[in-house]
């Protein structure tokens, strides 16, 4: 690519005051391997000498290599493009979301692009492509707009036993914010990876955050006494703070914790409230359920990061005391779903046939919805419920109400895109999880997976592995089966070969019903494909019955 090439774009000087931003911000001025290697792309890219960016060339120009090199031994420049790719991506995600000029490195090539538009997720794009070209609106899409807020989790002041009222609150209050379209809440694993990090600056230095929720808890025998305050990130400064002590021998935790969260994203988000003053001081204006048993649900959230038998069959029993004490709380009933759900998906735990743990899946839906008809959480659980027994119009009818009424969760944004892509509605699947991604851009693994196929679908084999690779939970067999199949496509058969070995070893009876597992997850088309991966990569599968 030559400067002429980008003339319709940011000139060679607006690219390079880019270049600055990006290589001063904390994500890469703390490696400089990286650092070097978009300075050597970028400033090749404008000299006219693009078509000279080969993996020999950055061997020897940025990394110091000799001669010998030989990029088909070696993948080590394919590695050093793909972690500078993701900090990129990372940057523009969090950092450099309204920065004027997108410095992008497009897979599969050495090559930057340069444009106007710091989108790097092309979601604006996108969806207004979508919302030209289709009858209904992509309802809860964020759009890029309004402020940025991470509610960190709140200090436990009291002893190990009272953690979980401390987090507790801290997901009540995450989930009421983020029924505010206007506010855009900072996902939850996002928040967690950075959870030591207690300076508001910091948080806008390091994800660009503009507003912080924090505080503590402290219970004291039969008295709850909650700290909550919000900060500018970038100046540190108080906005607003609010003390709330409540005898918890005359009220349920559960509903202390949902006052209190309701009182705090009231004061924060609403038209008038705390937010409002900075938020306009600041920008132009612009158009713009309960949870109950949250020590359950908190598990659940550690158990869909990575999953695993034993950790399903822990939470199942947790849940079940649970209900056998309680039966009125939606969030029970939700996970309850959840489990059942991920028993007959992925075979957790299932005591005969799996599909029997469907009509379970269903009904603890229903149960929740019907305690709780304003909970999200209750129509997500819906809608993966009847995805899995075949009813899409059902599934989409239940994720169009769980996006209508928590349009910001990163995780329904992402598991009803996911579940799109399954029965390959590519567009408005891929376009939900760059929204779920914008709201929480250091996701569980399991968001890597669509991306993965999409890239897969389409014979990007190294966009495909870089996807792939993402996803690290090693007690997950997914996980284990797209990176055998990500290897095996670009010839790396002993990579290839060490993936099967190690899902046959999270599932030994794979090979025998891989075909059986796969039609679960992807249209009956895609099926054949990946099973001939698979077995090219070692597994040893029956032949395909015609």
């Amino acid at each position: 690519m030559t400067v002429q090439a980008v003339a319709a774009g940011p000139s060679a000087a607006e690219v390079r005051a880019q270049l600055e931003r990006v290589v001063s911000s904390s994500r890469f001025t703390s490696a400089p391997g990286a650092t070097r290697l978009l300075r050597f792309l970028v400033e090749e890219t404008l000299s006219g000498r693009g078509e000279q960016l080969k993996e020999f060339t950055l061997a020897t120009g940025v990394f110091g290599r000799d001669a010998s090199f030989d990029p088909k031994l070696d993948p080590a420049i394919r590695v050093e493009a793909s972690r500078l790719r993701q900090r990129l991506e990372h940057y523009y995600l969090t950092l450099g979301r309204n920065d004027p000029v997108l410095i992008d490195l497009p897979r599969g090539a050495y090559v930057p692009h340069f444009s106007r538009n710091a989108d790097v997720l092309h979601l604006q794009r996108d969806l207004d492509a979508t919302r030209a070209s289709r009858t209904r609106d992509a309802a809860g899409v964020p759009l890029l707009r309004g402020p940025w807020l991470a509610v960190l989790p709140f200090e436990n002041l009291g002893g190990e036993a009272d953690a979980v009222f401390a987090e507790g609150v801290t997901v009540e209050i995450m989930t009421a914010l983020s029924r505010f379209r206007e506010v855009h809440v900072i996902g939850r694993s996002t928040v967690l990876h950075h959870r030591d990090e207690r300076d508001a600056a910091a948080w806008h230095r390091e994800l660009g955050v503009d507003f912080v929720v924090a505080g503590d808890a402290l219970r004291d025998n039969h008295r709850l006494r909650i700290h909550a305050r919000l900060l500018d990130a970038p100046r540190g400064e108080v906005l607003w703070a609010e003390v709330f002590e409540r005898d918890l021998a005359t009220t349920e935790i559960f509903l202390v914790q949902d006052e209190i969260a309701t009182r705090v994203a009231a004061t924060v988000a609403q038209p008038r409230g705390a937010l409002a003053a900075p938020v306009l001081a600041r920008i132009p204006q612009r158009p713009s359920g309960r949870l109950g048993s949250y020590e359950c649900l908190l598990r659940f959230y550690d158990y869909s990061a990575n999953r695993s038998p034993e950790a399903h069959a822990r939470l199942r029993d947790a849940v079940q005391e649970s209900l056998r004490l309680e039966t009125r709380i939606a969030s029970l009933w939700t996970v309850a779903s959840f489990l059942a759900t991920d028993t007959a998906r992925f075979g957790y735990n299932a005591d005969g046939d799996r599909d029997a743990a469907l009509d379970e899946a269903l009904r603890a839906a229903r149960r929740a919805i019907r305690l709780d008809r304003q909970d999200a959480l209750g129509y997500h659980a819906l809608f993966q419920a009847h995805f899995n027994r075949g009813d899409l119009r059902a599934f989409r009818r239940a994720a169009d109400r769980a996006l209508a009424l928590n349009p910001n969760n990163s995780e329904i944004l992402a598991d009803y895109g996911t579940h799109l892509t399954m029965c390959d509605e590519w567009d408005l699947g891929m376009l939900l999880l760059r929204g779920a991604l914008i709201l929480n851009p250091e996701p569980p693994d399991w968001y890597w997976v669509p991306f993965f196929s999409w890239h897969f679908e389409r014979r990007e084999f190294d966009a495909a592995l870089d996807m792939a690779l993402r996803a690290q939970s090693d007690g997950f067999f997914w996980t284990h089966a797209v990176h055998a199949m990500a290897y095996e496509a670009l010839g790396q058969h002993e990579p290839a070969h060490a993936a099967i070995t190690r899902l046959l070893a999270v599932y030994p009876a794979f090979a025998e019903c891989a075909e059986e597992e796969l039609a679960r997850w992807v249209s009956s088309k895609r099926v054949g494909p990946a099973v001939e991966m698979l077995r090219r990569a070692g597994l040893s599968a029956p032949a395909r019955q015609a």
